[in-house]
C-alpha cells in the first residue's frame, strides 16, 4: 500500500465504512502481521498521548494525581492498551459469534487496528489544534468519538455479516458488558493475590 492508496482508504473509511472494510478484510494479512501492528500503534498512541499530556497538563495538579500511575509511565500505559484492545477484540469476535455472526479473530483484529490508525491520526491533528485552535481541537475530539463509534459498528456488522447494525450494536454492547465482568474478575483476583501475599 502505497501513500495514495493510504489516504483513500482514509477517506473511503470516514465516508464508505462499509466498503473500507471489505477492502480491509481483502488485503489478507497474517493474523501476526495484524497483531504487530496492534502492538506498533499501542505504543505509538502511548507516545503521541504522552506529548500531549506534556504539551497540555491538566490545570488542576489534583486532576494528574487522580489519573493513575499507569498514566504516568509510557510503558505500562502501551501494555495496557494493548491489552485493552486485545482483549476487545476477542470479546467482539466471539460475542459476535455466539449471537450468530461469522466473523473471527482474524477479521476483527484487522479492523480493530485500522481503527487504531485512524486514532492516531486524530491524536495528531489534536496534538497541533491545541496550539493554535484549543476549541477546535476539542470539537475535533467530540466528533471523532462519536463517528468512530459509528464507524466501529459498521466495521463489526461487515465482519460478522450481521445485516444490521442494530445487531451490530448489540455485539458492542454484549461485548462491553463481557469485558467489564472479565475486568471486575480480574481486579478482584488481583486484590486477592495482593491481600494474600502481605
Amino acid at each position: 500500500m502505497n501513500g495514495a492508496d493510504f489516504r483513500a482508504l482514509v477517506r473511503q473509511t470516514l465516508f464508505e465504512p462499509r466498503a473500507a472494510a471489505a477492502r480491509i478484510l481483502a488485503l489478507r494479512v497474517p493474523r501476526e502481521g495484524w497483531w504487530l501492528g496492534l502492538a506498533l500503534m499501542s505504543v505509538l498512541n502511548t507516545l503521541v498521548y504522552s506529548l500531549s499530556v506534556a504539551m497540555s497538563p491538566p490545570p488542576d495538579p489534583m486532576a494528574v494525581d487522580m489519573m493513575g500511575p499507569a498514566f504516568h509511565m509510557p510503558v505500562v500505559f502501551a501494555l495496557m492498551l494493548f491489552g485493552a484492545l486485545a482483549f476487545t477484540v476477542l470479546a467482539l469476535a466471539h460475542v459476535g459469534r455466539f449471537l450468530g455472526g461469522q466473523g473471527g479473530v482474524g477479521d476483527l483484529l484487522a479492523l480493530l487496528t485500522w481503527m487504531q490508525v485512524l486514532r492516531l491520526l486524530v491524536q495528531l491533528v489534536v496534538v497541533v489544534l491545541a496550539l493554535v485552535a484549543p476549541a477546535v481541537g476539542a470539537l475535533v475530539v467530540l466528533v471523532a468519538a462519536v463517528w468512530g463509534s459509528v464507524i466501529l459498528m459498521v466495521f463489526v456488522d461487515v465482519a460478522h455479516g450481521f445485516g444490521s447494525l442494530f445487531r451490530a450494536a448489540g455485539a458492542m454492547l454484549a461485548s462491553v458488558v463481557v469485558l467489564a465482568v472479565a475486568l471486575s474478575v480480574l481486579l478482584s483476583l488481583i486484590g486477592v493475590t495482593m491481600i494474600g501475599g502481605m
